[in-house]
């Protein structure tokens, strides 16, 4: 896939939808790909539980997580996610572990953009207390920018350029041993996407996200419906557009504000 030509469309996308009216930005309706990078800010605390399986070439991943964010005032949130992940590749014995514990924090900045529409600014970093085995246990971090536009009262256009920091692991012999070095890539975020109001009850979520490390182009879609007694359940399929992301995802979630 042409990777000038997806940047372009993002970038146009995003720019001529500032040109259009502005209305609700629909806070309470989540993205699925940068659920903890968004940039809403919310009114309460919230948490998400489900689970995720995806197929690669030549294995495939099961996973179970939750995620939720906790506002300190009206300007700022922080967030976390940790999970259990399951490898089964088509040959051999399988791995599974517990991922590293992500954290999150973003601030809402005020009066740079047009009324109604939100830009935020954060950053994050894994503790790493996961599992090697999945390929875990590494620190990581980085910093993103969000936005949020509405173009009316159903549809919603939103943007996030990040900066990741990813931890590797390189290995060389020194005589007779074996020494472990660590180093660190650095991968750029690019993600844009729609919400489009159906009803009260129902919203469809779409998401495009590239990572320029790893090959990674992920295009999702997905639907978050409120129920009457509480609480949301939100499902998506993404189709991975580029090696390094899976060819087919299946995910599904319960999220529940307190």
């Amino acid at each position: 896939m042409n990777f000038r030509g997806v940047l372009f469309f993002l970038i146009f996308m995003l720019a001529s939808g500032l040109l259009f009216a502005q209305s609700s930005t629909l806070d309470d309706v989540h993205l699925f790909q940068n659920f903890l990078k968004d940039a809403p800010v919310d009114t309460m605390p919230y948490g998400e539980g489900g689970f995720q399986w995806a197929t690669y070439d030549n294995f495939s991943s099961f996973g179970l997580g939750v995620q939720g964010g906790y506002p300190i005032n009206p300007q700022i949130e922080v967030g976390a996610a940790f999970g259990f992940v399951s490898f089964s590749p088509d040959k051999g014995d399988g791995e599974s572990g517990i991922s590293d514990l992500m954290v999150t924090g973003r601030y809402k900045i005020a009066n740079l953009l047009p009324k109604k529409s939100i830009l935020s600014a954060g950053g994050y970093l894994t503790l790493p207390i996961g599992s090697e085995d999945i390929g875990a246990s590494k620190f990581n971090l980085g910093f993103f920018g969000s936005l949020r536009h509405p173009i009316n009262n159903e549809i919603v256009i939103t943007g996030i350029l990040g900066l990741d920091f990813l931890e590797t692991k390189t290995y060389k012999i020194e005589g007779t041993k074996l020494k472990e070095d660590t180093e660190y890539e650095t991968s750029f975020l690019i993600g844009a996407g729609s919400i489009y109001r159906m009803n009260k009850e129902l919203a469809l979520v779409g998401e495009l996200n590239i990572m320029t490390e790893g090959d990674y182009i992920m295009l999702t879609g997905g639907a978050d419906y409120k129920l009457q007694m509480g609480g949301k359940v939100r499902g998506a399929i993404g189709i991975g557009l580029d090696d390094g992301a899976p060819d087919f995802t299946i995910m599904a979630s319960f999220l529940h504000a307190f």
